[in-house]
């Protein structure tokens, strides 16, 4: 086992990213007061004006999520995640998540307050005014600078005798953003710059130092905050596409290169998106140079191409559809092949408790598929995810997921099979712990083996 002074070291060497849940964001819909204080007296605004979404843009200064939260994602980790501490409420009184219980099944999961605590009648209480930060309960919703940082230590342990034990870090990151632009009016646009930066992990001969280490990961430039939530950025930022999960190992994320490599949160592009989401309906839309190294954020053979997200979200199922594509070259053996890239997901979520309040289950599922061709090849690989996740309580989730991937329907016998369970918990503000199960298999007679099987513990503690 490391010493604490290697794994603190060891927290500065490996690069890593805060990445959004969507689980998170379907979840949300079964209370308003998840992303800010209770909307009773409230002013419904119209459809162009509403800030509200079911998207990871809204806990997100990203709209394609992961990185630093906004007011809304803040409040949401203090008030809807944390089994343990002083919560915000927003309705002029503090609640104890040890009273959080559920009391109401035609409203689902209630706040029931102690006895010694002291209530506000709904005449006192003052209507919160949008874009102020009364609405998160002292939250600045637009700070000219603020800052975020995610840290994960993960234990990782095979059934593998081969394969000893090893706890290493998975992520590092610190996230800066300035507003040069920043009316206090809502709806008339702001600009928002964005650097997030992390540690390269490689153990490669040019890493001899602390410094050369560190990189950028993201940088852009975004002017938001308009009407039906439209946007607009120019930058280097990963693009839209499928189901941006916390676990980049996920087959349709990594089991298959997307645009030549896999698509994880390594995988920015250098180009311009722009997005619309007036709450349902959504689309986001961007052209960039696929260059792989943040270091050359132009790069004429990383390759051109485009992405297109769109979908509806609704407070009870989602369903959207995303394109991603371009060409680029690649080493072939009779020289360099200009080759076609192209790959389509089909995302959708369900929410039950929005129908049956007793039952706090959200599923998640995505197919996705992968297309190659040039002058020498035709390549089709296809994934799927399918992910159940059950609240047991405030601040305890449990979940269970299939991750399925065929690299080529041309071969037979390629297959790729991973189950996983899973408890994540949340006892106090700022802090994750997950435990979870890996099973793996890639033939049917192999799918009770244990071979190669893996228990994962993370603690990730975020701001």
């Amino acid at each position: 086992m490391p010493s604490p002074t290697l794994i603190l070291l060891a927290l500065l060497g490996l690069p890593g990213v805060a990445l959004a849940l969507p689980q998170f964001s379907v979840r949300s819909a079964r209370r308003c007061d998840t992303c800010h204080v209770d909307p009773k007296g409230w002013e419904d605004p119209q459809t162009s004006e509403r800030k509200c979404s079911l998207d990871c843009g809204t806990c997100h200064v990203s709209p394609s999520g992961g990185g630093m939260r906004t007011a809304s994602g803040l409040y949401f980790q203090s008030k809807a995640l944390p089994m343990w501490g002083t919560l915000r409420s927003g309705a002029g009184y503090r609640i104890d998540a040890l009273t959080h219980l559920w009391s109401n099944p035609q409203r689902g999961d209630q706040i029931t307050l102690a006895a010694s605590q002291p209530t506000v009648a709904e005449s006192d209480r003052q209507v919160p005014a949008p874009g102020t930060a009364a609405r998160y309960d002292g939250l600045q919703p637009h700070p000219d600078v603020a800052v975020g940082a995610s840290l994960r230590l993960a234990y990782v342990d095979t059934a593998d005798d081969g394969r000893a034990a090893s706890v290493f870090p998975m992520q590092s990151d610190l996230q800066l953003a300035v507003r040069p632009y920043n009316p206090p009016g809502l709806n008339g646009g702001r600009l928002t710059l964005l650097v997030d930066a992390g540690f390269q992990g490689s153990r490669g001969e040019e890493f001899d130092g602390f410094a050369d280490r560190a990189f950028v990961r993201e940088w852009w430039a975004m002017f938001h905050d308009l009407p039906n939530q439209l946007y607009a950025r120019a930058g280097r930022f990963l693009p839209n596409h499928g189901w941006r999960l916390a676990d980049h190992t996920t087959f349709t994320r990594s089991g298959q290169g997307i645009f030549g490599q896999p698509f994880d949160f390594e995988r920015q592009v250098t180009g311009v998106e722009v997005g619309i989401n007036p709450n349902y309906l959504y689309v986001h839309a961007s052209v960039f140079n696929a260059a792989d190294q943040w270091d050359q954020p132009i790069d004429p053979d990383g390759g051109f191409g485009g992405a297109l997200a769109f979908g509806w979200r609704d407070l009870a199922w989602q369903v959207g559809g995303s394109v991603l594509g371009g060409q680029r070259s690649f080493q072939g053996a009779d020289g360099e092949v200009d080759a076609w890239l192209l790959a389509y997901s089909l995302q959708w979520a369900l929410n039950l408790e929005v129908w049956w309040p007793r039952v706090p289950l959200i599923y998640l599922g995505e197919l996705h598929a992968n297309h190659r061709f040039d002058a020498q090849d035709d390549t089709l690989g296809l994934s799927a995810f399918h992910e159940l996740s059950w609240l047991f309580t405030q601040g305890l989730v449990a979940r269970a997921g299939y991750t399925w991937a065929d690299p080529s329907t041309r071969f037979a016998y390629d297959t790729r099979h991973r189950a996983h369970l899973e408890l994540a918990f949340y006892p106090i503000e700022f802090l994750e712990v997950i435990v979870q199960g890996r099973h793996h298999w890639a033939h049917t007679d192999d799918r009770f083996e244990l071979a190669g099987d893996e228990l994962l513990l993370q603690l990730h503690a975020y701001y």
